[in-house]
């Protein structure tokens, strides 16, 4: 995207409430039926095939100032969703720019995320893209593993978080799955509270090591014995991506080098990297 293209295009102001509602306002003199469209970002070479239009509706007392509610519906399906603005049904579509965005209710100490009567956690979040540019990062999990602390030792990663969604109860672990290939899976033992509140260490020297190659262990919780494991994530608060802002120090044990990471979604693994 050219940087004109966005010099000229409208900003949003968006907020989150407190029940999890994101609001967007844009002033819009000129405008007559507006609407906000997100369209889901497709993968590399991939059409289209997505998206949403929002009503905007214009303020009372407030002329040209319009506003838009993403509620419970649409559900967005998770991804990221570009942000665009159609000034009207025979116009193109414009990108949005961000404006101001208010996303204190979504601090560490913000109340507990609402869930859907089936346990879905529902997670949409306003971020401005690397080209300056809004989005909205959206986020749909069938019970979801929090992770409050992550914590790399000598010879291990101790996470400590809170489950959603799910029932916790006897057989309960942590569970650490190899990405893209098949095999055994490892466990960790964990701690549960009656809050859903948990906590493990997975012990680096549990994992398999191949001399010269390179493996990622995705992090897993199973909330009890016949349940499926959910997967460790970091969702409830205002950063987007987290990959390249939390950064976690690397730790060698037996000649390899275990570092642990929140992927591009968010979701916390491990990789595991031996030098010889």
């Amino acid at each position: 995207m050219s940087p004109t293209v966005l010099e000229n295009a409208p900003r949003a102001d968006c907020a989150v409430t407190a029940d999890g509602r994101v609001t967007f306002e844009i002033s819009l003199p000129d405008a007559t039926a507006p609407q906000l469209l997100l369209r889901l970002r497709p993968k590399k070479g991939e059409q289209e095939t997505t998206g949403h239009a929002v009503e905007l509706v214009e303020l009372p007392g407030t002329p040209g100032r319009w506003r838009a509610e993403l509620g419970d519906n649409p559900r967005l399906d998770e991804g990221r969703w570009d942000a665009y603005l159609l000034p009207a049904a025979d116009q193109p579509r414009e990108r949005l720019r961000p404006g101001l965005r208010d996303l204190r209710l979504l601090a560490p100490a913000a109340p507990d995320p609402r869930l859907a009567d089936d346990g879905t956690l529902r997670v949409r979040l306003p971020y401005p893209t690397k080209d300056g540019a809004l989005a909205v990062r959206a986020w749909r999990r069938v019970g979801h593993a929090e992770a409050h602390r992550v914590e790399p030792g000598e010879h291990g990663l101790t996470v400590t978080g809170r489950l959603y969604g799910v029932d916790p109860g006897d057989g309960a672990a942590a569970v650490l799955r190899r990405r893209g290939k098949e095999g055994p899976e490892r466990e960790a033992p964990m701690t549960l509270d009656e809050a859903g509140g948990f906590s493990f260490t997975a012990d680096y020297r549990e994992l398999p090591v191949e001399a010269g190659a390179q493996a990622v262990w995705n992090v897993f919780v199973r909330p009890r014995a016949d349940a499926r494991p959910v997967r460790v994530a970091r969702l409830l608060d205002d950063v987007a991506d987290r990959k390249a802002v939390f950064v976690y120090p690397t730790a060698t044990v037996r000649g390899a080098a275990f570092w642990p990471y929140y992927t591009v979604d968010n979701d916390l693994s491990i990789q595991v990297t031996s030098e010889g």
